[in-house]
């Protein structure tokens, strides 16, 4: 009887799933997924449900049945069609990650070309679709992977490894599939911000990700600790509940204090010292548009420097025809019979990119570097005030990158990646050449050295992290410096006028901390002070030492270390969790 009414069971809900697909009773929600770096959202997870009086409602049931059923390729395709139906009526921005199974190529119902189709209906590009392939089969099947994830390059669209170390080799697929993103599993982003080992986990996955190209996806992030925590471990993008829940009319902004929260945990020197495209514009030669395909085949084919060409339209520009391109058109057999004479405003390509002047490199370096599909052969477009200035090189701007990344690495802290004292010297000098007012702040911990002796270096370094993220959230990003000059030693350059009450609360965050750095159930212990002698210690306090400089008599930032460490040393000697702001305003009896 108990299989009986199994197989009476399965059967209605086979015909449930048959009703679902054919009349597409599917509600795409969608997910955000943003960018780290200049915030913005990059892109939409489709997720998928029922209708809520079905018992196939919830995804995971439903598409239990579609693989029980032999019907998971049809329920991907009606899944995949009223995605993109929605996803365009919406106008969202950035890409579409749609989730697809690799065993659907084994089902019956799976035939080729579907998405093409559906793509042409709905007027979405194939650039703007990313397919998340889920590493879940056994090492023996591991080739329907592969096949799903060569299918899909073929035919334009960009491929997702999903669950990166949820499944059975992870490494192995990820070296063989070599997809454009990879989305680390959540096993890896729960309580990263308490877990060291989970963090040297994901720094490796970040490095290997980064040293060939690809996009870090970290998802399901659930806290703001999680959050900030893979923000300064350099995470390309992030997507979980705590951005955003799947809606079915999900956001295409983000709220505010999660920019406010990302641009602080991100906080870098050089963001002070922004370098712009108008470095590396050069002129160049531009055509109407009006201009024939075989006019400007003539002038690729006597110039072999020009890799591409700007068209402009009465000083605007449009965008640019590649010289690969265009040649590769004209090589076919009756090319020139059929396209001699069309304007050159018919061959510009698809993914031309026109910039500002005043853009920055890092903001127009993730444009180029964002988008699988983009010929990095092909130049940008760069503007004035919507008027046509010249090209930017693709090469000039990777080296100029490159170059401020390899300056910026080499004078930031290995651990927090927080800049260290040349870029802390550079800009207090830059505020006191150009007589802006400000206020700094050294932060030491107090009885770092027994702490560290008696739980560990690791537990010491929790310490120091936790810190340099507690100053990154709580200052103004866009108006404040935050530096790690070394150790558990941490200095502020304060410009916003609310500093103290944002001393206060660091100096509260910091308490609530220390004490859950505290093992459980212990208040104090023993240890061995800087002198060698034994005594009992306490959770970690924090001394804020501040000065405000007189920019009349303070030149250079020799004479704000003086001050500094004087303050530093007076907020020490009063003990405690303690902001103690210096009345001296210059150093006295020093001439430099």
């Amino acid at each position: 009887m108990h299989l009986q009414n199994n197989v009476v069971q399965s059967s209605l809900l086979h015909k449930e799933l048959r009703r679902l697909i054919e009349f597409k009773l599917l509600t795409p929600v969608f997910q955000p997924i943003m960018a780290v770096e200049n915030p913005r959202i990059i892109g939409y997870e489709a997720l998928i449900r029922g209708p809520e009086t079905s018992p196939l409602h919830k995804p995971d049931r439903l598409f239990a049945v579609a693989r029980a059923s032999r019907l998971l390729a049809s329920l991907e395709f009606a899944c995949r069609e009223v995605s993109c139906e929605r996803f365009v009526e919406l106008n969202l921005p950035g890409k579409l990650f749609l989730n697809m199974s690799p065993i659907s190529f084994t089902d019956s119902q799976y035939r080729d070309g579907v998405t093409r189709e559906i793509l042409q209906r709905v007027g979405l590009s194939a650039e703007r679709l990313v397919f998340e392939l889920t590493e879940s089969q056994p090492l023996d099947e591991l080739d329907l992977l592969c096949a799903a994830s060569d299918h899909f390059k073929r035919q334009g669209f960009a491929v997702a490894l999903d669950d990166l170390g949820a499944g059975y080799a992870g490494l192995r697929v990820w070296s063989e599939l070599c997809p454009d993103y990879v989305k680390i599993d959540r096993h890896f982003i729960a309580g990263i911000d308490k877990d060291p080992v989970k963090r040297e986990f994901v720094r490796a996955i970040l490095d290997i990700a980064h040293r060939m190209g690809h996009k870090a996806i970290a998802e399901g992030i659930e806290t703001a600790a999680e959050f900030t925590t893979l923000v300064t471990m350099g995470v390309d993008y992030a997507q979980g509940y705590f951005i955003a829940h799947p809606q079915a009319l999900p956001a295409t902004e983000l709220p505010a204090n999660l920019v406010q929260l990302s641009g602080a945990s991100m906080h870098r020197y050089h963001d002070h010292f922004t370098r712009r495209v108008g470095e590396i514009v050069v002129d160049c030669a531009f055509v109407e548009p009006s201009v024939t395909a075989e006019t400007l085949v003539k002038m690729f084919r006597a110039d072999t420097r020009l890799t591409c060409m700007p068209v402009v339209d009465q000083g605007r520009p449009l965008g640019m025809v590649s010289r690969a391109e265009i040649l590769n058109i004209f090589s076919r057999r009756f090319a020139h019979e059929l396209y001699a004479q069309k304007p050159v405003s018919e061959f510009i390509c698809a993914l031309s990119i026109i910039v500002d002047v005043n853009a920055d490199l890092k903001t127009v370096g993730q444009l180029i570097s964002e988008d699988p599909g983009q010929n990095l052969s092909v130049d940008f477009i760069v503007s004035d005030k919507d008027q046509y200035l010249g090209v930017g090189k693709v090469r000039d701007l990777l080296r100029s990158i490159t170059e401020e990344k390899l300056r910026v690495a080499r004078h930031s802290n290995p651990l927090t990646q927080l800049p260290g004292n040349v870029p802390l010297y550079e800009w207090v000098d830059h505020l006191l050449l150009h007589q802006k007012a400000f206020v700094v702040a050294y932060c030491d911990i107090n009885h770092f050295k027994p702490f560290n002796d008696a739980f560990g270096y690791s537990a010491g370094d929790d310490a120091i992290l936790n810190l340099g993220r507690i100053l990154c959230a709580a200052v103004d990003s866009q108006q404040d410096f935050v530096g790690h000059v070394g150790g558990d030693d941490f200095i502020v350059v304060f410009r916003c006028a609310d500093w103290q009450q944002r001393c206060e609360q660091i100096l509260a965050e910091f308490t609530r901390m220390s004490e859950r750095l505290m093992p459980d159930a212990t208040t104090d212990y023993w240890s061995t002070d800087r002198q060698g002698r034994r005594q009992k210690f306490g959770a970690l306090t924090l001394a804020i030492g501040a000065v405000e400089p007189d920019l009349a008599q303070c030149k250079t930032h020799h004479q704000i270390s003086q001050l500094l460490a004087e303050a530093k040393q007076s907020a020490k000697q009063e003990g405690g969790n303690r902001l103690f702001l210096s009345r001296r305003r210059q150093p006295s009896g020093a001439h430099y």
